[in-house]
């Protein structure tokens, strides 16, 4: 069963536009093939290393506690977001020509959840 939940190997640019998104859901993807795995004494951390890529690995290579490489790859893929900016395009979010009500609505509930209004 943990061969189903494998997570692929983290390997996104941290200043690439879909960065929190990627992570986010690489993430979560590894907490449940975490929650599989046997509890007993398991290395966390190595278990990290192992599904990284080498350039994510640099930010994490001298980490000694699961926890801390957690909180640094946090802290390099979830940029805080600008309130000024997310506003502004909430207040601009126009329907487009051809889009129905029910999509236009959608997207304004993930630019709602994108900034946590």
């Amino acid at each position: 069963m943990d061969r189903l939940l494998r997570p692929e190997r983290l390997d996104t640019d941290p200043n690439s536009n879909t960065a929190t998104q990627e992570w986010t859901h690489w993430f979560k993807t590894f907490q449940n093939f975490l929650a599989v795995l046997p509890g007993e004494s398991l290395n966390k951390l190595g278990v990290l290393m192992n599904y990284v890529s080498p350039r994510v690995y640099e930010a994490i290579a001298d980490c000694t506690s699961y926890e801390a490489a957690i909180k640094i790859l946090k802290d390099l893929y979830v940029k805080p977001s600008n309130e000024i900016f997310a506003r502004y395009w909430l207040a601009t979010r126009r329907q487009k020509a051809g889009e129905s009500l029910e999509e236009f609505l959608q997207a304004l509930r993930t630019l709602n959840k994108e900034y946590n209004f």
